[in-house]
């Protein structure tokens, strides 16, 4: 009895599961609240393999319906956890261009170190001059454009001198940035009439005599938690659960609910203008979505993850309780790109990690 008791458990589980990845499939314009399922998957998933693993010990039958969903969808576990273990040692070739996408938050973000934001901007100034990539993607980018800020030393001193941004002003650069070591020979805005149209913007970028490739920057709709949001899940997180816990989790599973909701507005007029590139073509960016939702799905119809060609362990690139997940992204054209190496860096200078790239040209399309 207690086993049939234990199965049935399990099959609640396993249908939560299988409901994870339908949620990808309906943008959550149509089903907002559905749009959730997404966070649990790693969870779901977790929960399913641990019942796999005592059913093994106990009744092996049993273990067939988990065992039948998780196979449904073993594409997604790549995209969970990265399983290349080499790491990019070779010299760049030619061929080769190095990617990096970091949303900075503005240089605001509140350190346990107390670290100053001047002190801070130094640290990733630092950071890039070590990295060296050819092209970078700020989000959430703010610099004043005196002698010493972070945009002058960036384009004088370490040979980013072609940048685009709709947000330039005398005095600041705020928003999506593009710098690159590369001639830029066109950028734009994708939705010139939309009010934050700084959020999508491009660049198109001359590699050599005969190649040019689109980068893409996005900063798709954020959750837009507060401190004392952050400061709840830190709470879960840690088991702290009050009788006024749910009261305290409605308003945030809403702000859940309306970001997801506007993305998918978002993403579904993007994903046409990014398709229609007839050059080859990268996407960088915080998406500020987990790789098992709708906007992960619909980005992935034409292109490819660098992560999970090349990238190890969880890769998370939200440096806080929620959501503890991997929500930015180097995505590119397989059809013209081959990936070298995907790094993901663990640094405490911004409320987003780093991640970085090498791609290397397979062919080249005008």
């Amino acid at each position: 009895m207690f086993k049939r008791i234990l199965y049935i458990i399990n099959l609640v589980f396993a249908l939560l599961l299988l409901l994870t990845y339908v949620s990808s499939f309906i943008p959550p314009h149509v089903a907002p609240k559905f749009s959730l399922l997404a966070f649990l998957y790693p969870i779901l998933l977790s929960i399913n393999i641990a019942f796999i693993l005592l059913w093994l010990f106990v009744k092996w039958k049993y273990m067939i319906i988990p065992i039948i969903i998780i196979v449904i969808r073993i594409d997604y576990i790549p995209t969970l956890f990265g399983l290349s273990s080499q790491k990019h040692t070779a010299p760049i070739e030619n061929t080769d261009i190095k990617l990096l996408s970091y949303n900075v938050c503005a240089f605001h973000y509140n350190t346990k170190w107390n670290e100053s934001k001047d002190e801070r901007i130094d640290s990733i100034y630092n950071y890039i001059k070590e990295l060296n990539p050819s092209i970078i993607s700020f989000q959430d980018y703010n610099s004043e454009r005196k002698k010493r800020s972070i945009h002058n030393k960036l384009v004088n001193n370490l040979g980013y001198k072609y940048y685009y941004t709709p947000r330039y002003s005398k005095y600041n650069i705020s928003g999506n940035i593009i710098y690159s070591k590369y001639p830029i020979i066109q950028s734009g805005v994708l939705f010139p009439t939309k009010k934050e149209s700084n959020s999508y913007i491009y660049s198109d970028i001359q590699i050599d005599d005969e190649t040019k490739i689109r980068v893409i920057n996005l900063h798709l709709s954020s959750y837009k938690l507060k401190d004392q949001d952050k400061e709840i899940f830190s709470k879960l997180k840690e088991g702290e659960i009050d009788v006024k816990m749910k009261e305290k989790t409605k308003p945030i599973l809403q702000k859940l609910i309306w970001a997801n909701t506007n993305r998918s507005y978002e993403v579904d007029e993007l994903e046409p203008v990014i398709n229609e590139s007839s050059i080859p073509t990268i996407v960088m960016g915080d998406f500020n979505d987990t790789p098992f939702s709708y906007t992960y799905r619909q980005f992935s119809k034409k292109l490819s993850d660098a992560f999970v060609s090349k990238g190890s362990g969880f890769g998370t690139t939200y440096n806080g309780d929620f959501p503890a997940y991997r929500i930015d992204y180097i995505l590119y054209d397989k059809s013209f790109f081959k990936v070298r190496s995907f790094e993901r860096e663990k640094l405490d200078y911004s409320d987003h990690y780093p991640i970085s790239s090498i791609l290397s040209l397979s062919k080249t399309k005008q």
